[in-house]
């Protein structure tokens, strides 16, 4: 399609502009000021989605018009950074979720090295409560559910949106900003086998230390 406002070199060029901002973003250590942060951009998601997931739908009703948009490489983009593909069936569903593809725009470091860490008896811990922690820049949550300790990251997948302020039920946590419903005990969400939140080592030793393995 013909360039409106800039090239898609220039529109790659704001992508990794992007990348760039929300790498910044997680290193903000004043708690008040991500949390502003995560809200604005929780608002700006939801203002772009509602009509971009609305000119999908209509899109749907002309297939020749849907083709010749689905092959311009800015929309495909735009369309993987708010999780809806150009297939018929998703672009039908206005209320496909998800925030910024990891594909597109991440901020997690690929696993270089790991080490166990000693977050203190086990027992100290609140029965179904979550607890943020950050490691070498990865931040992850533990919950103690029974007698059992689960850690995994603290962040929806496809998401730059901390997840640490959403409902324990059973070893299920379900994400506060889209609703995705992950399982503890494996990582995996329960309504999408394509999404997935990481899970990392748990150990209890016999005086009740409580160690987990974070990989960076």
């Amino acid at each position: 399609m013909k360039k409106v406002l800039f090239s898609d070199e220039e529109f790659n060029e704001a992508l990794e502009r992007l990348d760039q901002l929300m790498r910044e973003a997680e290193d903000i250590s004043n708690v008040d000021h991500k949390v502003l942060l995560y809200n604005v951009l929780q608002y700006f998601d939801s203002i772009h989605r509602e009509p971009l997931s609305r000119i999908m739908h209509a899109l749907g009703h002309h297939p020749e018009l849907k083709r010749t948009i689905a092959q311009d490489e800015t929309v495909q983009k735009l369309c993987a950074l708010y999780d809806l593909t150009l297939e018929d069936s998703p672009l039908d569903n206005p209320n496909t979720v998800g925030f910024v593809a990891v594909s597109d725009v991440g901020f997690v470091t690929p696993p270089k090295k790991k080490d166990w860490l000693e977050l203190g008896n086990y027992e100290d811990l609140e029965n179904l409560k979550l607890y943020p922690k950050n490691y070498e820049k990865v931040n992850f949550i533990i919950s103690r559910i029974g007698s059992d300790v689960f850690a995994v990251q603290n962040r929806c997948d496809g998401s730059v949106l901390p997840i640490d302020k959403g409902k324990i039920d059973g070893h299920f946590l379900t994400c506060p900003w889209h609703g995705c419903k992950y399982d503890l005990k494996t990582g995996k969400a329960v309504d999408d086998t394509d999404k997935r939140i990481e899970t990392f080592p748990v150990e209890i030793e016999d005086d009740g230390l409580l160690k987990v393995e974070i990989a960076y």
